[in-house]
């Protein structure tokens, strides 16, 4: 067992591990460089790549190129040149131009660092959107606002990682679902509400853990029932009028109410170890369609994967996290990367034996480069014959050995954000002293500060019958955290579709709420709860519930 040297948590390092560093290493001027086994444990090597990814923290500036108002995720205050996305794709600048000659008396990434404050990034990173506002790294997007890490979805609100989506609001982790309101970790849904771990379900509310379900209410753990409640069977005519009683004119408080009344049956029922479906061979949760795959959460379509988490068709990677609907192949320690043969890469998009770079496209034979569309042989953006290139990266390579470097993935000082600006922060969550002692850098930010302006969220109509549309001019404040947000009209029609009260809280409060309902993206040892067992589970020790191993399990739903 190794223990890791940021949270001295003990770990294991497999012989497949080993085997899997052996077959990636990357070979220049006919010498093989090994990966060395890494020296954090899984989670936190999450946390180190999820530094370099901001989602939903907006800054209005200049774009470094025309001067004209962008949105960006990059503060004015930080030294990067931002060009608009459409600007930095066009041939009114080159990439080529920033580049520079290696120092061997320097650190790689003390050198990287500053060719990657020179050259200009994209303010977003989005593809193909069409009126979508205030969206990020989002795919095939029309008529969205505020969704991130999104593919192919349409008429979507306040969303993330959801993909092939149609009229969805408020959910997270959703693959192939219609007309959904606060959803988590679902797939193939049409017509549900405040459901979560959820697959093939229909016309539903307030279900956890259900599959193939059709009209059920307060329900978990169901598998191919209809016209239920309480997990109890009902005939339609006795479920519509439970329906009638507990749906019509929701409230916020009935809301709640119900949460509670689910979360205690919960309690009663016992939970499977791990939510993996048409799976062989794989450990984690949220797996579909996968084959051995190890310690792997929200994945599909993936093969002989490791450490990989929020990526569809992966092959015979380790260590990736929010990679292209394309995939990556043969990667290691990649985020937001699609490729092959890539290591530590961050936003290079259809890349192969790309390393220690970012924010490149269609790409290969890459080293410490940042910016470069449709090169091949470059070192810090200076293009070289091949066999310049195998030459100087075999000596950056081993001057990257001797020094400790090679191998892992950026420090987060080389982030261009604040700690509690990127993703990490939302599934590793740190208090500003506990990330400043870090020695992570944090943002202050007016946003974040309660307002005294606008309506308290309590002061809105209770019912959704009771809303008109001149609730649209208000401001509303978070019944939580004070700050205020505004109901758009995109929002009021799916409601008012829906049956829906006005939500009570900021759309990022709401957005905590969600993470919290999804399980921890780590394993724990657990012991089977009927045959005593170990097990591997994101279900901690420490947790209440029911948990039982995949054997025994099965009998109690089928």
């Amino acid at each position: 067992m190794a223990t890791c040297t940021q949270c001295s948590a003990s770990f294991e390092i497999t012989a497949s591990d080993l085997a899997f560093y052996q077959t990636i290493a990357p070979s220049f001027a006919g010498k093989i460089f090994p990966i060395l086994p890494p020296t954090r444990c899984p989670p936190c090597r999450l946390q180190r790549r999820m530094c370099f990814r901001n989602e939903r923290s907006f800054h209005k500036r200049k774009s470094d190129l025309s001067g004209k108002d962008i949105v960006s995720t990059v503060a004015p205050d930080r030294p990067y040149k931002i060009y608009d996305q459409d600007e930095w794709l066009s041939d009114r600048w080159d990439a080529l131009e920033y580049g520079r000659s290696f120092d061997f008396n320097r650190t790689f990434a003390e050198q990287f660092h500053e060719l990657n404050i020179a050259v200009p990034h994209p303010s977003l990173n989005t593809t193909n959107v069409e009126n979508s506002t205030y969206t990020n790294y989002s795919l095939n997007v029309r008529n969205s606002y505020l969704v991130f890490g999104v593919t192919n979805a349409e008429d979507c609100l306040y969303g993330k990682f959801v993909s092939q989506v149609k009229d969805v609001v408020d959910c997270l982790s959703l693959y192939s679902c219609e007309r959904c309101y606060e959803g988590v970790a679902s797939q193939q849904c049409y017509q549900c509400m405040y459901f979560s771990y959820c697959q093939n379900c229909s016309d539903s509310a307030f279900i956890e853990d259900c599959v193939s379900c059709k009209n059920c209410l307060l329900c978990f753990g169901l598998r191919n029932k209809q016209y239920c409640v309480f997990n109890e069977q009902l005939d339609r005519a006795g479920y519509e009028r439970k329906c009638a009683e507990l749906l019509t004119g929701l409230t916020v408080e009935g809301v709640t109410k119900a949460w509670g009344a689910l979360q205690k049956l919960s309690q009663t029922i016992p939970h499977c170890a791990a939510h993996i479906y048409a799976s062989e061979d794989c450990t984690g949760d949220m797996i579909s369609n996968s084959k051995s795959c190890k310690e792997c959460f929200d994945i599909k379509n993936c093969e002989d994967c490791s450490y990989t988490a929020f990526t569809p068709n992966g092959v015979s990677s380790m260590d990736c996290c929010f990679t292209a609907p394309d995939g990556v192949q043969w990667c290691n320690e990649v985020i937001s990367t699609l490729g092959q043969r890539c290591i530590a890469t961050y936003m290079c998009w259809r890349c192969s034996d790309t390393y220690y770079s970012i924010d490149c496209r269609d790409c290969h034979n890459l080293f410490g480069c940042v910016g470069l569309q449709h090169q091949q042989y470059c070192i810090f953006n200076r293009q070289y014959s091949k066999q310049e290139y195998e030459e100087l990266a075999r000596k950056i390579a081993e001057h990257m050995q001797q020094a400790g470097e090679w191998g892992l993935f950026f420090p987060i000082s080389l982030s261009q954000f604040a700690y509690n600006e990127s993703i990490a922060h939302e599934y590793f969550p740190l208090t500003r002293n506990k990330a400043i002692a870090s020695g992570w850098s944090w943002r202050d930010s007016e946003d974040h500060v309660p307002s005294a302006e606008g309506m308290d969220a309590s002061a809105l109509p209770r019912t959704i019958a009771e809303t008109s549309d001149q609730i649209l001019d208000a401001t509303i404040r978070c019944e939580v955290t004070g700050r205020t947000y505004k109901i758009v009209k995109q929002e009021m029609q799916f409601y008012r579709s829906m049956g829906l009260p006005l939500p009570h809280k900021h759309p990022d409060e709401r957005h905590r709420d969600r993470l919290r309902r999804k399980n921890p993206y780590r394993l724990w040892q657990r012991s089977c709860a009927k045959c005593k067992k170990s097990i591997e589970t994101n279900y901690e020790p420490s947790r209440s519930g029911i948990v039982y191993c995949e054997e025994c399990y099965l009998p109690t739903i089928y």
